[in-house]
C-alpha cells in the first residue's frame, strides 16, 4: 500500500468506523454482543476475484469525513460472525462510487470535521484490506486502547486550561470590594479543580505508561483514563464557568468552548456509559 510514505499532507485520512445504526457497539471486543450474527455491521465488503467491493454507509461522525481523502474503513466480511466478523480497509475516495455528505454543525468540537460516506460498489484491490475477520477483534481491542489513552490525555489538557483561565481570571476580578480569590468558597472550588486536574493527570500518564510497555495493552486502564479525565474536564470546565459568573457563557472568554468540548469527548470514541460497561468485561 503506497500511502504511508506520503510527506506532502496530499493525503488526509480518516477512521470510519461509526454507521447509522451502530456507534459504541463496533467498540465492545470481547463481549457476547460483538459475535452475535444478528448484529451485524452496514458497510460489507465482499471479494471479487483480485476486488473487494464495499456497499453500505458511515455515519456523520466520521473525523475529517467530508475533508478526506482516503477512509480507513472498518467493514462487515463475514457476516455470519456478527460484528467479530469484520476487516478494516483503505478506501481512496477518488474511487467510482464514494460519495461524502455534509460537514455536521455541532455543539462542540467544531473544529473537528465530521460528516457522512457512502460506498456504492466501490472497487478496491484485493491487498488494500490490512485486517481480515482472523485478526479484526484483536486490531480493535489495541484500536480501542490506543484511541481511549489519547482521549484521556488530551481532556486533561482541556481540564487543566479550564483550571487555569478561571484561576488566573478569579485574581483580577473584583467583587465585593476583593478579588474573586480571596472569597473564601472560591479558594475552595478551585482547589477542588486542582484536586481533579492533577488526578485526571496521574491516571492520564499511568494507563498510557502501562500500555507502551506491555503488550497487547490492557484496554481497560485506556477506558478507564477516557472516562475519568473527560468527566474531570466537563466538571472542570463547568466549575470555570460558574467562577466566570455571566462573562463565562459569552464566547469573550474559552471556558464555554472548553466546556461544550468536554461534553462531546464523554460521547466522542465510545459513549462513556457504554465504555464503561465494556471495561467492566475485563475486570
Amino acid at each position: 500500500v503506497p500511502f504511508g510514505k506520503n510527506t506532502d499532507a496530499s493525503i488526509i485520512g480518516c477512521w470510519g468506523i461509526t454507521e447509522p445504526d451502530h456507534g459504541t457497539d463496533t467498540l465492545v471486543p470481547g463481549t457476547p454482543e460483538f459475535s452475535n450474527p444478528e448484529i451485524k455491521g452496514q458497510v460489507s465488503a465482499r471479494l471479487d476475484g483480485e476486488e473487494w467491493v464495499i456497499e453500505g454507509q458511515k455515519s456523520a461522525w466520521v473525523s475529517n469525513g467530508t475533508i478526506s481523502t482516503h477512509s480507513l474503513v472498518y467493514l462487515n466480511i463475514d457476516p455470519s460472525m456478527g460484528l467479530k466478523g469484520g476487516g478494516i480497509c483503505i478506501v481512496p475516495h477518488n474511487l467510482p462510487g464514494v460519495r461524502k455528505g455534509r460537514p455536521l454543525d455541532k455543539m462542540g468540537q467544531r473544529a473537528l470535521n465530521q460528516g457522512e460516506i457512502f460506498f456504492d460498489k466501490v472497487r478496491v484491490p484485493k491487498d488494500y484490506m490490512l485486517v481480515d475477520q482472523e485478526s479484526y477483534e484483536a486490531l480493535l481491542d489495541v484500536t480501542l486502547a490506543t484511541a481511549n489513552a489519547g482521549m484521556g490525555a488530551i481532556f486533561t489538557g482541556v481540564a487543566r486550561a479550564a483550571y487555569e483561565e478561571a484561576l488566573n481570571y478569579s485574581k483580577t476580578r473584583i467583587q465585593g470590594g476583593k478579588p474573586l480569590f480571596e472569597h473564601q468558597l472560591i479558594k475552595h472550588k478551585l482547589f477542588n479543580m486542582f484536586m481533579k486536574v492533577e488526578a485526571a493527570r496521574a491516571l492520564s500518564r499511568s494507563a498510557i505508561v502501562y500500555n507502551l510497555n506491555n503488550t497487547p495493552p490492557l484496554t481497560k486502564y485506556s477506558i478507564a483514563s477516557k472516562v475519568f479525565c473527560t468527566n474531570t474536564a466537563f466538571e472542570v470546565a463547568s466549575d470555570a464557568i460558574q467562577i466566570f459568573g455571566g462573562i463565562g457563557v459569552s464566547r469573550e472568554y474559552p471556558v464555554e468552548k472548553f466546556f461544550r468540548d468536554a461534553r462531546a469527548a464523554m460521547i466522542e470514541d465510545g459513549a462513556n456509559d457504554s465504555l464503561m460497561i465494556t471495561g467492566a468485561h475485563s475486570l
